[in-house]
């Protein structure tokens, strides 16, 4: 004699989910409601020829050495070019002032220096002088170690 097997049937039970979706409704309203408290409606002076700057205390500076040189052979022609982020290059003596405004608004400031692989080693060093010359202690090179995005 064949049995007859009794159909199970998969429930989903949704109380749990909404609960959650409850608390999670009622954390976002108390946190924005916090957030609001924080800002005071007030009329705030909006003067025409304001003379204040909106100063960034920067943590970390980058500089760039690239080369006038073009294509991977060696030119004894080609000067490096030196530039702070992706600003317009400039000379060292520039970057040096750039620096020790810099350093002067914050003491723990590091400094990234990126140079091109074709670029001569003298170039950097000279980068390396004008860092130690502002009395900044936390100066990196980036160098690309092989192996490790392959």
């Amino acid at each position: 004699m064949l049995r007859k097997r009794e159909k199970s049937s998969i429930t989903f039970n949704m109380a749990p989910m909404i609960d959650v979706v409850f608390l999670l409704i009622i954390f976002f309203m108390l946190v924005s409601t916090f957030a609001s408290a924080e800002n005071i409606p007030m009329e705030i002076p909006n003067p025409e020829r304001s003379l204040a700057e909106n100063v960034k205390i920067v943590d970390r500076v980058v500089i760039n050495c690239r080369t006038t040189q073009t294509g991977d052979k060696e030119d004894e022609s080609a000067k490096a070019v030196y530039s702070i982020g992706p600003n317009r290059p400039e000379s060292l003596e520039s970057i040096s002032k750039r620096l020790a405004a810099a350093h002067r608004a914050n003491p723990k400031l590091k400094v990234i220096i990126r140079a091109d692989k074709r670029l001569r080693y003298e170039y950097v060093r000279a980068v390396m002088s004008v860092v130690a010359e502002n009395e900044i202690e936390d100066m990196s090179l980036v160098a690309h170690v092989a192996g490790l995005d392959e």
